[in-house]
């Protein structure tokens, strides 16, 4: 129910309410005392024993009046916040009706509540003011915000609500749970539909039945949600941070899906009160949303028909490659999950010990670790000596083509000891490319170069600025050193983008990203896949599949 453009900027019930208070308690002369000391506001005032009486005009009265004069300023406050917060979502009459219809609600069920249970003390008790309508007023708009907004907020009014009632135990206590208990009940029926979070294996199922990008696979990641089209084509996975709804890669799904996703992204958006934004996107999805972007990388392709290391330019690859036989280094492509655990434990070991040495934590969001290099549908490159001995490996995530195909291969862990074969990575990539190539994969990821911008790219102000951002940062994380090496093998590259729609909300964004990297889930949620599903892989590896299912079922 999206308010009027000009009740959100006019809010007339809120001023009207604000003014018609103020102005019944100058003339009635509440701020000279405690106004129930008066016999006549007495009989406007509301409490169990008018209910009783019949006198119903005090649902009306009452609400006008204020009890004391230091009462003025919460009451006026409680009733601006609440009421102009409601006015601009729902707009002026549903406000207007809603505070009405909650203010009484809430003074007849206290009476009759107090009546059937109370002591005499409260069933003789009087109370003025319009608290009980503004506090259901709040409790219906906490649906309206983000989820831990939404939980401190209500958390807030209902132990206000609770210790009030308690400690104090006055007739506009009572009002008070009364009020914030409908109105939570109220919020919940007409509040946004959120779409809570569902197994992944549905993300799964879309990657393998509609394919995706480069990126894809780390949709399947712990600590992402899924905003799933009602339809049933298609999702968006995004990490939600800082109030920032952080879009992870190209919308997944059918076509259909994919030209309308941004639009209902950025409607659930504005449900959910986000700020929508898209990372790692390919220029023509950057193009589609509209709005503004900027470059944050490239992604490095190795596109695997024909391909083959000869001529000056792969002569670090064949050099590698050659230093490999003669030092009896041999490559195997392995599922982690179901290797030697001597190998595992190297493999994680090697990986803590590249961490020392970087002197930086671990990130997450687009970066992968050992416990991502488990997943049964990942692989994993190995470079091991006679005595299986671990001088290096890398991971590959899977790369959907649709129909069940894995169509390529996504880098993600690239690591080696200090003391181990040097050329290893340059090694393991080129015999992984070979690898994947026999079994009929048409594209490699080399994975996303970082603040690195294609050539033909718009420049601005904001693109040269995160290129000085890149220099300087160079000494933590080596962004040129990476893709230089990547450079080796001769990549094309596509941009890769970060949208956003206005400036004002860029540094929020860029801090949300921020976080998405430096806050790494460590368990997994409710949406953890339960089951393995077949990819079309070769033979070899399926079995290895199959075998690693079984073994999953017998133990269950």
């Amino acid at each position: 129910m999206p308010a009027t453009e000009s009740s959100a900027r006019r809010r007339p019930f809120t001023v009207a309410g604000l003014l018609l208070l103020v102005a019944v308690g100058i003339v009635t002369g509440a701020a000279t005392g405690d106004v129930l000391d008066h016999g006549w506001a007495r009989a406007l005032a509301y409490g169990p024993d008018a209910l009783a009486a019949g006198h119903w005009w005090t649902l009306l009265t009452g609400p006008l009046l204020v009890i004391s004069p230091w009462c003025y300023v919460p009451v006026l406050l409680s009733f601006a916040l609440c009421a102009g917060y409601a006015e601009r979502r729902l707009g002026t009459l549903r406000t207007a009706l809603l505070w009405l219809v909650t203010q009484v609600g809430s003074v007849v069920v206290a009476g009759l509540l107090v009546l059937a249970l109370g002591p005499d003390s409260l069933q003789h008790a009087r109370d003025v003011g319009p608290s009980g309508g503004a506090l259901a007023l709040g409790a219906v708009m906490t649906a309206f915000l983000g989820t831990t907004a939404r939980r401190v907020t209500r958390t807030g009014l209902v132990g206000y609500a609770v210790v009030s009632l308690l400690l104090v135990g006055h007739l506009a206590d009572v009002v008070h749970l009364v009020a914030v208990a409908a109105g939570l009940l109220i919020g919940a029926a007409i509040g946004p539909r959120r779409r809570t979070l569902v197994n992944r294996d549905r993300a799964v199922e879309h990657l393998r039945r509609d394919g995706g990008g480069t990126l894809s696979w780390m949709t399947t990641w712990p600590g992402v949600r899924y905003f799933y089209d009602p339809r049933g084509q298609g999702f968006i996975a995004y990490r939600r941070h800082l109030g920032v709804g952080l879009a992870l890669g190209d919308p997944i799904g059918t076509p259909d899906w994919q030209a309308r996703a941004a639009g209902e992204f950025a409607a659930f958006c504005a449900g959910e009160h986000l700020v929508p934004s898209h990372f790692a996107v390919t220029a023509p999805v950057a193009r589609a949303i509209g709005g503004r972007s900027l470059q944050i990388g490239e992604d490095t392709l190795l596109d695997l028909p024909g391909l083959e290391f000869r001529g000056k330019r792969w002569q670090d690859v064949r050099t590698a490659r050659n230093r490999a036989a003669r030092d009896g280094i041999r490559f195997e492509l392995v599922v982690l999950a179901d290797a030697d655990p001597r190998i595992v434990a190297q493999v994680r070991e090697i990986s803590a010990g590249w961490l020392r040495r970087q002197r930086t934590p671990e990130l997450g969001f687009t970066l992968g670790g050992v416990d991502h290099a488990m997943d049964p549908r990942v692989r994993v490159a190995l470079a091991l000596d006679a005595d299986d001995r671990v001088h290096g490996f890398l991971s590959w995530l899977p790369v959907h083509g649709g129909a069940g195909r894995v169509d390529g291969w996504t880098l993600d862990l690239m690591r080696r000891p200090d003391d181990g074969f040097r050329p290893v990575i340059e090694f393991l990539i080129a015999e992984s490319c070979l690898a994947f190539q026999a079994e009929g994969a048409r594209v490699v990821s080399l994975s996303a170069a970082p603040l690195a911008r294609s050539e033909g790219e718009p420049e601005g102000w904001l693109q040269r600025g995160l290129e000085r951002s890149a220099r300087l940062l160079e000494p933590l994380y080596g962004f040129s050193s990476l893709h230089a090496f990547k450079a080796k093998f001769s990549p094309r590259c596509e941009p890769l983008h970060l949208t956003y729609r206005s400036l004002a909300e860029l540094p929020r964004i860029g801090a949300a990203v921020l976080v998405a990297y430096l806050v790494t889930p460590r368990t997994q949620d409710v949406s953890t896949p339960t089951s393995t599903p077949q990819l079309a892989l070769p033979e070899r590896a399926a079995g290895e599949r199959r075998e690693h299912a079984e073994r999953e079922r017998v133990a269950a």
